[in-house]
């Protein structure tokens, strides 16, 4: 992948320590690394970009097939989740976080969702903060167009379909705004990934409070609240506890 715009940015802001065609030359020796079989060398020559302030959807995925190669289940599924995070529909990714989930330890039963709260939050990452900000700002400019159309048409017909415009626009408008700031939620929901082979979550933030439940490595968990170093943790099963933030790294 060309890095040209994100290169741009960190030059910018002072981080020129490789070049553009450093950033391609790598990024294509570890693409090498990895078809050759040496994951090794391919998850270095990876690790060297992103150490330089390089993310890119890409580059997690590559990573995270890197790592499931070397047998890395933790890394692989850190690196797909934070692609995932950068291009929710993406079908691969998907695909491959569902194969190398099914090799961690801890099979959660999620809460089933109601169909409309599930609808509304796969149509909130459809499109993501920027496309629904787009969206309603086209609909606003539609809307404003059928406003003018209804004061300063002189027929009938084209003030009733001024007025029908400027309705509709309104309710679409709305309803993309609210879809963007839900996209903007779940893109703010912190999330982790259990890195230790086991880990006991506790019932409060100390060494000394009742282990409620033990997961393991793999594992994604929502953070809900940090506290010193601790993290307060919950499953999609609902259940919740705290965890030493030495356990999980963060999506």
């Amino acid at each position: 992948m060309k890095f040209k715009i994100v290169f741009i940015a960190l030059y910018l802001l002072g981080f020129n320590a490789l070049s553009q065609d450093q950033y391609d030359r790598i990024f294509e020796t570890a693409n090498g690394h990895y078809k050759a079989g040496e994951y090794d060398s391919a998850k270095l020559a990876y690790a060297e970009i992103l150490n330089n302030g390089v993310e890119s959807f890409e580059l997690f995925y590559n990573l995270g097939n890197t790592y499931f190669k070397n047998g890395n289940i933790p890394a692989a599924i850190l690196y797909y989740e934070r692609a995932l995070k950068l291009k929710p529909t993406d079908k691969d990714v998907k695909h491959n976080l569902m194969v190398v989930n099914g090799f961690i330890t801890d099979k959660i039963e999620p809460i089933e969702e109601v169909i409309l709260t599930r609808w509304w939050r796969s149509s909130a990452l459809s499109l993501g903060q920027d496309g629904w900000a787009w969206l309603f700002l086209l609909l606003v400019t539609i809307t404003c167009g059928g406003i003018a159309g209804y004061f300063l048409a002189r027929s009938r017909d084209w003030k009733q379909l001024g007025f029908f415009t400027a309705i509709i626009s309104v309710v679409f408008s709305t309803i993309s705004l609210s879809l963007g700031f839900e996209s903007k939620r779940i893109s703010e929901t912190d999330f982790g990934v259990v890195f230790s082979p086991s880990v006991n979550v506790k019932s409060a933030p100390e060494m000394s409070a009742t282990v409620q439940f033990v997961m393991h490595e793999g594992l994604k968990v929502q953070i809900i609240e940090e506290e010193d170093n601790w993290l307060r943790i919950r499953l999609t099963d609902g259940n919740t506890g705290w965890v030493s933030d030495q356990s999980i790294e963060l999506i």
